[in-house]
């Protein structure tokens, strides 16, 4: 079963996502998208930050002059016949370089321009609407802050277009510039993406596809696996100009302290195992964990299955499948 998304539904929710006011829990961006997409019912689960952009180019008192840094450069840097001391006495208001920076479009006053970066953090939704595993709706949305970031040349006389937009290693976090969006970056269907990557594997399975198929079939399945993990989705073109897919699990809950598998045995590997899974909020986190984001260390599945043939049955027969086909033949998403 796949959810439909046609270009007028992603447009809907795209169109959702810009009218939004980003918000700490979300409401506002919550409530569009279920007038946007009223079938699918958006949750939020979890956020990662910590990535840049280049972003574009304000004078000192933060008129915009381009949103577009690198192609302004490159057009900067051609008008400038690559002459780095050139573009910069024309950044810098020099009355002999007066036309170029008429030409590369910075106004009449003296100070060189700032440049700007984006900062952001991208936020995940997701939506059930099937009962196998990789049956949901998965929205990413970038919630972006436009910040200065630094002077432009005063690194010094650039060599080319990169060391023209780079910042210096000395620049700190600089000061926000008008307030924070959204923007969607992507919406999926996972039931479709795990079927293209079927598809293009040409009958070997992928680890993110043997992790599903290996929830559905323990007692994990009694959980929404997207309630718990997020898939993270990568485009590529390899190197015969076809076009690639990829997945990689990423839990919802981080950092949660494994289990040491060497100090542990029968009762006592039972009850971490269980105590893991408590914190973790459904069964089986430990081995799904192991195999998705390594947070488990290998060796815990040669333990528990060896503990197995020693005859404590502290799992049930559907767990330990998953667990024996993994020790026979291992995968890492």
């Amino acid at each position: 079963m796949e959810q439909t998304l046609d270009i007028d539904t992603v447009r809907a929710v795209e169109d959702a996502c810009r009218a939004s006011r980003p918000r700490p829990q979300h409401g506002d961006l919550l409530s569009r998208l279920e007038r946007a997409l009223p079938a699918a019912q958006f949750k939020y689960r979890v956020s990662r930050n910590g990535w840049f952009r280049p972003g574009g180019l304000i004078t000192p008192s933060g008129e915009p002059i381009t949103d577009n840094i690198l192609k302004w450069s490159e057009a900067a840097w051609e008008l400038a016949d690559e002459d780095g001391a050139r573009l910069m006495a024309a950044c810098r208001g020099d009355a002999s370089e007066r036309a170029l920076r008429r030409a590369i479009g910075l106004p009449n006053d003296q100070d060189a321009p700032i440049v700007t970066r984006f900062s952001g953090v991208t936020h995940y939704f997701t939506a059930r609407y099937g009962a196998s595993p990789e049956c949901f709706l998965q929205l990413e949305v970038e919630e972006v802050r436009e910040i200065t970031s630094h002077r432009l040349g005063e690194q010094g006389e650039p060599d080319s277009v990169e060391d023209l937009v780079s910042a210096p290693r000395a620049a700190s976090e600089g000061r926000p510039v008008g307030m924070p969006v959204y923007r969607m970056r992507r919406v999926n269907d996972m039931a479709r993406v795990m079927a293209r990557m079927t598809l293009q594997l040409a009958g070997e399975t992928s680890g993110a596809v043997r992790f599903a198929a290996d929830w559905a079939r323990c007692r994990a399945a009694s959980a929404a696996l997207c309630d718990h993990w997020v898939l993270k989705v990568s485009n590529w073109t390899d190197r015969f100009g076809v076009e690639r897919i990829g997945i990689r699990p990423s839990p919802v809950r981080e950092s949660l302290l494994p289990p040491v598998p060497a100090a542990l045995s029968g009762v006592e590997l039972a009850n971490a195992l269980t105590d893991y899974d408590r914190q973790a909020g459904y069964p089986m986190a430990w081995f799904f964990n192991l195999v998705g984001s390594r947070g488990v260390p290998d060796a815990m599945a040669h333990v528990v299955e060896s503990q197995w043939r020693a005859g404590y049955r502290f799992l049930s027969e559907q767990d330990i499948c998953c667990i024996q086909d993994y020790c026979s033949q291992p995968y890492r998403c």
